[in-house]
């Protein structure tokens, strides 16, 4: 299958691989009114800090349209506007070459303008004065000076008017009152230290006429650098976006796709979430000799809970491609409770204690993740060089995070992934801060859970020494959860006095969404998930624990409103038309899902956590060796029976259509052509 052509948000960001916090900082690329530009070292109030060095790239214009309408084409790597009467197609050429393809008849005036602003001294280097800008002979380049990165602008189509300006464009007033005054020679644009300067290529086309044109944006650390890299480009770009688009139908070929009566932004965003998942795949570089999961793209780094979301995720379209990713986190760890790190080799999560710390067993659910994907695609090879790496980071938690009695703990809070949270009393240190005097619930029921899933792969790789001994261990820790309800509820206990907390949170209903509660337990807190209200949850981690929880307590009626909640909460900031700074950018996902839309780092891999909501969750799809489990459980609004809502799914490379029809008595599904009706939240058994 080719990408699902659609109706698509005119924003969002193009991929680049490459880019990396430490060793290859390329930037990432946003795009900006029908165009894209870089932002080095990272889009400031993000996660690459809040300060950019500058900010350079192509903007299109015809007939004063100065912004796009939809966007049919939009994966990582190529995204085509349709703006007033031109179509404007992007992709890159390699980490430091914007290419884009603008077709169309205008009637007045097509205007290209390549813009670089830079902070000055921004960057902590040597010396800089400004920019300076000039015609060399079909091209246009603008310059850092005395230091700066430089940027060489080409347009195959001959006839354009060039001018150099330092107008910022702010009012766009370049777009109906035409170019200003040629300059004899080069443009400069000055500034002082901590001043912002603005400088501008225009290359513009008068009068009606059919255009079919290619631009070219080169970046290099000088102008001959940037030139170079522009020459090169005018031969390979053909071929470069060809290998995109195969890649792009490559893996489309087996993700997930909706069709039939779903809203139409709940089947575009789908499609916004795998594509930021993608972009957390990095190929190897650094001290990782596998591929990695970048987190987010601004400041890639790796943390274990968040690669095992982004497993999760990503394995519902490439299983193995999710497996890889999960065994490049724990073989190329350092340590083995897999501090958080970079490229380098270097910690960024550092405890007040001066211990390295990488998130703990209870966050992502690395082995609730482990088992969906065994499940999905049984590779025996991959469980046999995991597996090790495994039962070491396991026995590491259990010799350095256990007191003398057995109960678990964390260094800090940020070890529990709920960095600062109440549940960890006063932290004047930060999220650094010792807190190993806490007994939290869902540390103990994870790693019962671990030791659980741990006894299972032991069996199906012949280690049965190892099936009774993590038996032992999955048996100890569900009786250390176990000792941690109070009969109302699960609470942490502080090991000061021996006494349950008072804060609550929805992380202690972990025993239950993980299998370790009973129906007593399920009772006690019946009125509680009943109760949730979706807007208080806005973090991947809180609305998965209350999903399985409300599941496993029979509530389906909660799981599905909850997840429908975030799918379409997230889903309408992912699609939304417009943007402003008071929101994210639409067009790819972010780190949370806040009312406001305010939704933290922009390309963050959790955030498309709807994948899991919308196929596993609502749909309810799950794989299991050569058989698909079905639980539908649509919410109330879709369930008017007459509708019909389609997934098509892939196993092993083959497609596997799925489809919901609700009727007055529960969801008729059909898979590969074979139907039953099932009640709401009762699960189906196809195979396959």
């Amino acid at each position: 299958m080719v990408f699902p052509l659609d109706d698509y948000t005119p924003h969002g960001y193009l991929d680049i691989p490459a880019h990396t916090r430490r060793l290859s900082p390329h930037g990432v690329v946003r795009s900006h009114d029908v165009g894209f530009r870089w932002h080095f070292p990272a889009y400031a109030r993000n996660y690459g800090g809040r300060r950019e060095v500058y900010r350079a790239g192509v903007r299109i214009v015809a007939d004063g349209v100065t912004g796009a309408e939809s966007a049919p084409y939009h994966s990582k790597d190529r995204v085509e506007f349709r703006a007033g009467p031109v179509t404007a197609e992007f992709h890159l050429a390699g980490p430091d070459v914007l290419v884009a393809r603008v077709r169309g008849r205008v009637g007045a005036r097509l205007t290209v303008r390549a813009d670089y602003t830079r902070q000055i001294g921004a960057d902590l280097g040597w010396g800089e004065s400004g920019l300076v800008g000039r015609q060399d002979g079909d091209t246009v380049v603008l310059q850092g000076f005395e230091d700066g990165e430089a940027f060489a602008l080409w347009v195959s189509e001959p006839g354009g008017a060039v001018a150099v300006t330092t107008d910022a464009g702010a009012a766009d007033g370049w777009t109906t009152d035409g170019l200003p005054a040629a300059a004899a020679g080069p443009v400069t644009a000055l500034g002082e230290r901590g001043e912002r300067v603005d400088l501008a290529a225009v290359v513009e086309f008068a009068g009606a006429r059919d255009h079919d044109l290619v631009v070219l944006l080169a970046r290099g650390g000088t102008a001959s650098q940037a030139r170079e890299r522009l020459a090169d480009a005018r031969g390979t770009h053909s071929a470069v976006r060809a290998a995109l688009v195969e890649e792009d139908r490559r893996f489309w070929s087996t993700a997930p796709v909706l069709a039939g009566d779903w809203p139409a932004h709940w089947r575009r965003g789908l499609v916004y979430d795998l594509e930021t998942l993608r972009m957390m795949v990095k190929p190897p570089v650094g001290v990782y000799s596998l591929p990695w999961d970048a987190m987010q793209i601004q400041a890639p780094r790796v943390v274990l809970g968040e690669a095992a979301i982004d497993a999760l995720l990503l394995g519902y379209a490439d299983p193995a491609l999710a497996q890889r990713l999960l065994l490049g986190t724990f073989l190329d760890a350092a340590e083995p409770n897999v501090p958080c790190s970079r490229e380098d080799g270097s910690y960024n999560m550092v405890a007040a204690d001066g211990s390295a710390c990488g998130t703990g067993p209870q966050w992502g659910y690395p082995w609730l993740v482990l088992g969906h994907l065994w499940d999905a695609n049984p590779d025996r090879d991959w469980l046999e060089r995991i597996y090790p790496a495994l039962a070491s980071y396991l026995d590491w938690w259990l010799a350095h995070r256990s007191d003398g009695e057995g109960w678990l703990g964390h260094a800090c809070s940020w070890e529990s992934g709920q960095d600062l949270s109440p549940r960890f009393g006063d932290q004047p240190l930060g999220g650094g801060h010792p807190t190993r005097h806490l007994r939290p619930v869902d540390l103990h029921a994870s790693v019962a859970h671990a030791a659980r899933t741990m006894s299972r792969f032991a069996g199906i790789l012949g280690r049965d020494r190892d099936v009774t001994g993590w038996a032992t261990v999955a048996d100890r820790y569900a009786a250390a959860t176990a000792k941690l309800f109070t009969g109302d509820r699960y609470a942490d206990v502080d090991a000061r006095t021996g006494a349950p907390t008072d804060v609550d949170d929805v992380m202690l209903w972990s025993p239950l969404a993980l299998g370790l509660a009973g129906p007593d337990q399920a009772d006690a807190l019946r009125a509680a998930i009943r109760a949730v209200d979706p807007a208080d949850l806005v973090w991947p981690m809180f609305v998965w624990t209350v999903v399985d929880a409300a599941r496993a307590a029979g509530e389906h009626g909660t799981a599905a409103a909850v997840a429908a909640d975030i799918v379409d909460r997230a889903y309408t900031f992912w699609d939304a038309r417009t943007t402003d700074d008071e929101r994210t950018l639409p067009g790819i996902a972010c780190e949370y899902w806040p009312l406001s839309g305010r939704c933290g780092g922009e390309g963050y891999g959790w955030g498309a956590f709807g994948v899991h909501l919308l196929l596993g969750v609502l749909v309810g799809a799950r794989f299991a060796g050569d058989r698909l489990l079905v639980r539908p459980n649509l919410p109330a609004v879709l369930r008017t029976p007459g509708g019909r809502y389609e997934a098509r799914l892939s196993h092993h490379g083959r497609p596997v259509p799925v489809t919901l029809r609700p009727t007055t008595d529960g969801c008729d599904v059909t898979v590969a052509g074979r139907s039953t009706v099932l009640a709401w939240g009762e699960e189906g058994s196809w195979e396959l």
